[in-house]
């Protein structure tokens, strides 16, 4: 096969060798030097391609994909600002390890440095936080570099999919023409005779497990923490149960719902219990923020912090051991305890349950955490929560089993939309949770050109309710202004403005039926919730007392 020019068969080749490393899914931000590739990747029969019109929507909205699916997922821009705004996508993909490749158009040598027009130095524009960096320099008719442009894509997804996942960037300079032609009108180039047959994919890399030596699990009371990471959920609950180690299991983990511990955040409300004090804490993955789980893991002896990503997760440096490896294969020389340790766990989570849920019960207005309980019992999929108050609200109440995506790596309320709507474009019936702000924050999200159904829970408290309970609420002049931040914007007329379909639901019972009927229609559905925060900090606290 030729090419009517040198760009053309450059981007064919990028595109077509991204598909034979396994990405699915492009998103493209429109741009004109990015037109060669956008082309090659909507002619292309293996990958999907979507269009959302900000670039930084756009980076997100791939993230939620790579999220969802563990495949690495594209997201391409023109050149100049564009790329740029890729950049806090790429700071989540970084520090929550989901393969993500971000590909800049460029121009050529010639125009750098020349004041061109929507020209930058993009070069290694990402810096440390990409897990790699290639260039491609403009490509000549004359000269065959079909092998050469192959093996740079190949490695660089073998990067990104590798033993520490995360984002790659490409960098890829064009001469016009970028569009299918020899002649464009304004610029002639000659056609581009080489043939750019696919060749034998070069190995995948992988990343080096480092292994330290195991430590020696005697307690007689182990307990576990699983986090957001890469590990065996099916091996580490079937040897939790032969040992008879409780798990607290955070909502990130997706273990809820399986006979684990969830409402570890009120247990541990005024410090840890005599009864449920361990001896040997083994804690897995990203455990989030929680100051409380860091104290129950600061009163063991024994405490171990193991991720197969090679994170070291020890926010307190307390750490009696740090391990890069298989937490199956550090539990696999540990000895059974007593059933009754797993059980004094067990009883207490469940007369916590029960004691949430009686003074949910009691209260008429809507809060956060009645949110979380009034969809727990429904039939969703996958849950996509915002940062801020929403994740916590669902660590704290959630006891649905599924998974559950948050942009926990950088826990910034940016790009949260676009994030869900990639999640529900790989899992039917998700739905998810928002903050106002951090549906605001990024409602150009809704701007896509692909069919998604996803239901949107969006939790109105009128601004950051999170700052309530924190020292900028009782110390920081303008309080309001500065850290509130009230929107004073309606979603009735934003959901209006992206034809989405809008409701608002006035208690759990009302909130229960709206996303239950949502989640088995097609589209995506806003639904509303307002939450007075002076009530919701009385609940909260009746939950602590």
């Amino acid at each position: 096969m030729t090419h009517p020019n040198a760009s053309t068969a450059l981007a064919r080749v990028v595109v077509d060798e991204l598909a034979c490393q396994g990405v699915e899914v492009m998103v493209i931000a429109p741009g004109s030097r990015s037109g060669a590739l956008a082309i090659a990747a909507a002619q292309h029969p293996d990958i999907e391609t979507r269009v959302v019109i900000d670039e930084r929507s756009a980076a997100f909205h791939a993230l939620g994909v790579a999220r969802a699916s563990r495949v690495p997922a594209a997201v391409l821009s023109t050149s100049g600002s564009a790329p740029a705004n890729f950049f806090p996508a790429i700071v989540e993909a970084d520090m929550s390890f989901v393969p993500l490749v971000v590909i800049s158009a460029d121009r050529p040598a010639e125009m750098q440095g020349v004041g061109a027009n929507q020209t930058v130095d993009q070069v290694e524009m990402f810096g440390t936080r990409t897990r790699a960096y290639a260039g491609i320099e403009a490509p000549s008719a004359g000269e065959d570099s079909n092998v050469l442009w192959r093996g740079v894509v190949t490695r660089l997804v073998a990067s990104a999919n590798g033993g520490s996942p995360g984002p790659v960037h490409l960098n890829v300079r064009f001469r016009e023409p970028t569009v299918p032609v020899s002649d464009d009108g304004r610029v002639s180039a000659e056609p581009y005779g080489f043939a750019t047959p696919r060749v034998r994919s070069l190995p995948m890399e992988t990343g080096d497990e480092a292994h330290e030596d195991m430590p020696v699990l005697e307690a007689d009371r182990g307990l576990l923490i699983a986090g957001d990471g890469a590990y065996d959920r099916e091996r580490l609950l079937g040897r939790a149960a032969e040992l008879g180690w409780p798990i607290l299991a955070t909502a990130l983990s997706g273990m809820r719902g399986r006979g684990v511990v969830s409402t570890y955040h009120h247990l541990l409300a005024k410090g840890v219990p005599a009864a449920l004090q361990p001896e040997t804490v083994v804690a897995v993955g990203a455990i989030g923020p929680s100051s409380r789980l860091e104290t129950l893991i600061a009163t063991a002896p024994t405490r171990v912090r193991i991720d197969r990503w090679g994170r070291r997760v020890d926010p307190e440096r307390n750490a009696t051991h740090v391990l890069h490896g298989d937490v199956g294969e550090l539990l696999e020389q540990a000895r059974p305890v007593s059933n009754e340790w797993a059980l004094s766990w067990s009883e207490a989570d469940q007369r916590a349950r029960s004691r949430l849920r009686e003074i949910l019960s009691e209260t008429r207005a809507m809060s956060g955490p009645a949110v979380v309980v009034a969809v727990d019992d429904l039939d969703w999929a996958a849950l996509a929560v915002a940062s801020s108050l929403p994740i916590r609200d669902v660590d704290a109440h959630l006891d649905h089993p599924g998974p559950v995506f948050a942009n926990r790596g950088a826990s910034g309320i940016d790009g949260f939309v676009s994030t869900a709507l990639g999640v529900a474009s790989r899992i039917p019936q998700t739905l998810a949770l928002a903050g106002d702000l951090s549906l605001l924050h990024d409602s150009n999200g809704f701007i896509v050109d692909a069919a998604i159904d996803v239901t949107i829970v969006v939790v109105d408290n009128e601004g950051g309710g999170l700052f309530d309970s924190l020292p900028q609420a009782r110390h920081a002049p303008e309080y309001e202004r500065l850290f509130v931040t009230r929107p004073n914007r309606s979603f009735r007329d934003l959901a209006r403005f992206h034809g989405l379909r809008y409701e608002e639901a006035g208690d759990m019972a009302g909130l229960a039926r709206a996303v239950g009927e949502s989640l088995h229609r097609p589209g995506i559905d806003l639904i509303r919730v307002s939450v007075d925060r002076e009530h919701d900090l009385a609940v909260r606290a009746q939950m602590e007392g």
